[in-house]
């Protein structure tokens, strides 16, 4: 289907000090991943942060309570009346609830994004957003990659041209997009008040077509942490293999899942280990490389701190 372009009511918020913005996100994922998620982007000077809880948990909601935070609770209750397809995936489940909110929301812009990425802003929100054309309906934001810091100073990889693949991935990067086991698609910061748009994860769409005359601001980038570590790669393989990432969908083949699934069948049972090592190590060596070729972003997240700040220390 073609894309097409949709306009934008005027006027919009150009006053920096005025602007509103906040994120939606339906997640699933342990208090202190939540509580991180949240209270960055509450630092970060999100003027709401809509959290669709995928399991219900009231004791989380109410640990996590916030004036600038609405968690909703996507139980059967929630999903009583709307449509069956809605509920049917996790993807349908998050375009369903970031739509909903769009629609409803009282801010000037919202991202839909998940509760491993945040937002890696140059300087402050408000004034980037300001600064954008007001016939832009939307601010495409390119991910990277985290790398295994094991805290701050946290590293993040960008996309590898073609002919750096080989160079920084020797073993594996011939067989891998853009160097990168996450997705390489960007995600939306969204202008509101677009007539009849759908909130996807990658795109904007209007009656199914997807929404054309987004803009880049320079400098924003997507902090994705993807598989920071071994042990999170692991954990969540079998459900991207299954249904998520790593998934075949609608008859084309998943060059990235299937190398995956080879991996697990080696008889080397190290050789996953060593997948992830040379994808997402963070070794001096491996920074370098990636500095070199203005591949490698750093920043001190402060997540801890940030938790604490919004919502003390957490139990246990």
């Amino acid at each position: 289907m073609a894309d097409l372009s949709v306009p934008v009511p005027q006027p919009v918020q150009t006053d920096p000090d005025r602007l509103r913005w906040g994120i939606v996100s339906t997640v699933k994922g342990s208090l202190p991943q939540i509580a991180r998620f949240i209270a960055y982007h509450l630092d970060l000077g999100a003027n709401r942060v809509h959290v669709h809880l995928d399991v219900p948990d009231e004791a989380l909601a109410d640990r996590l309570a916030h004036p600038k935070v609405r968690f909703t609770q996507c139980d059967d209750a929630y999903w009583q009346g709307k449509p069956a397809r809605a509920r049917s995936t996790h993807q349908m489940r998050q375009v369903f609830n970031a739509t909903r909110m769009y629609r409803i929301s009282q801010l000037d812009w919202l991202a839909h994004i998940d509760v491993d990425e945040f937002l890696l802003a140059p300087s402050l929100l408000p004034d980037l957003l300001a600064a954008v054309d007001p016939n832009v309906p939307y601010v495409s934001v390119d991910p990277c990659e985290m790398l295994d810091s094991q805290g701050d100073p946290h590293h993040f990889k960008r996309p590898a041209r073609a002919a750096l693949k080989r160079k920084i991935y020797p073993t594996y990067g011939a067989h891998i997009p853009g160097g990168f086991i996450s997705t390489l698609s960007p995600k939306l910061i969204a202008r509101t008040g677009l007539d009849g748009v759908r909130l996807g994860i990658h795109a904007l769409r209007h009656k199914g077509k997807i929404v054309r005359g987004g803009a880049r601001i320079e400098g924003l980038d997507l902090g994705h942490a993807h598989a920071p570590d071994f042990e999170t790669f692991q954990r969540h393989m079998a459900y991207r293999l299954d249904k998520g990432s790593y998934h075949d969908r609608k008859g084309r083949l998943n060059p990235l899942g299937h190398l995956i699934r080879a991996l697990i069948d080696d008889p080397d049972k190290d050789s996953l280990r060593a997948f992830h090592r040379e994808m997402s190590s963070a070794e001096p060596e491996r920074l370098d490389l990636l500095g070199a070729h203005d591949m490698l972003i750093t920043r001190c997240l402060d997540l801890d701190a940030k938790v604490r700040r919004y919502f003390g220390k957490l139990e246990g």
